[in-house]
């Protein structure tokens, strides 16, 4: 699995193959869809951030996050 992760193809890979069995993705591979940092899993798991790990769920957190991230970017791009 790991060496699956580490493409952006192999990503989506796996993603569909759990998308298609209809089972929640291994959590690793969820916090790397949503460019968690390892260091933070645990932490977003205790806050519920994680509730869901269906695929399906992953990739709109994922979508929801990277938003916010570019929304963030360019708020404080204009300020510098």
């Amino acid at each position: 699995m790991r060496f699956l992760s580490a493409s952006r193809p192999g990503r989506w890979l796996v993603w569909l193959i759990y998308r298609v069995l209809d089972k929640p993705l291994p959590v690793p591979h969820a916090a790397e869809w949503m460019m968690i940092p390892e260091h933070s899993v645990e932490q977003v798991l205790e806050t519920g951030a994680l509730e869901s790990l269906h695929p399906r769920d992953v990739l709109e957190a994922a979508r929801r996050m990277d938003r916010q991230r570019r929304e963030h970017d360019e708020r404080y791009s204009g300020e510098a």
